[in-house]
């Protein structure tokens, strides 16, 4: 019996299988999502000073003398009632807002106040109360970012970004800071600033060197 078969077929399946190997392409791994920790040290640092503002700014009309403990003086209870309403304030917003870094953009969230780990659903944050549109910014429109006083003691968060529209640029504190254009936006430290830090530096969020 004869074989129908070319003796080629045989050397040239084999050429033709390695043609239709598919390439293996080396794709960049996706870094994945990041909710930022809350932080509620400036919050603690607020209360404190409230209470020491209160402890030491004794009324006129104490007599430390006879008295150990005395009240405060109106302008100490004013003073020092700032500082904690401010500190009951900061709090809050730590354990309320959440920034959260995903594969594009830097975003702000919300959640439920007192909901724990197991149930937190980060919400939209609606739109920005300054110059409207959504909390929520691409990482390749950022010209610029920095922690004031320092990273290691942290007060306020500042970026710029270029996406709001140029005619909303000089509006809140974007009158601050005119130099190259963007629009400026501030928040206290109520996360985690280094791993802000991190997350801006991970994510390419351009930075102006000084």
């Amino acid at each position: 019996m004869t074989s129908d078969k070319n003796p080629m077929d045989f050397f040239s399946g084999l050429f033709s299988q390695n043609r239709m190997k598919p390439e293996t392409a080396t794709s960049k791994p996706k870094i994945p999502d990041v909710v930022i920790d809350s932080d509620f040290t400036l919050s603690y640092a607020f209360a404190a000073i409230g209470i020491f503002i209160l402890f030491t700014s004794p009324s006129n009309s104490c007599n430390i003398d006879s008295s150990f403990i005395c009240p405060p003086s109106i302008w100490g209870v004013f003073q020092g009632g700032l500082n904690l309403l401010f500190a009951a304030f900061l709090a809050v917003q730590a354990q309320r807002i959440r920034f959260v870094f995903d594969e594009t953009a830097f975003e702000l969230k919300n959640v439920d106040l007192g909901a724990s780990k197991e149930q937190v659903l980060l919400k939209n944050s609606g739109e920005n109360f300054v110059v409207g549109g959504a909390n929520r910014w691409n990482y390749d429109t950022f010209v610029n970012y920095d922690f004031f006083p320092s990273v290691d003691f942290p007060v306020l968060v500042y970026f710029k970004e270029t996406q709001t529209p140029p005619e909303k640029w000089g509006q809140g504190p974007g009158g601050l800071d005119k130099v190259g254009g963007g629009q400026v936006h501030f928040f206290p430290a109520i996360a985690n600033v280094k791993q802000l830090k991190e997350q801006f530096e991970t994510r390419g969020c351009a930075k102006k060197e000084v």
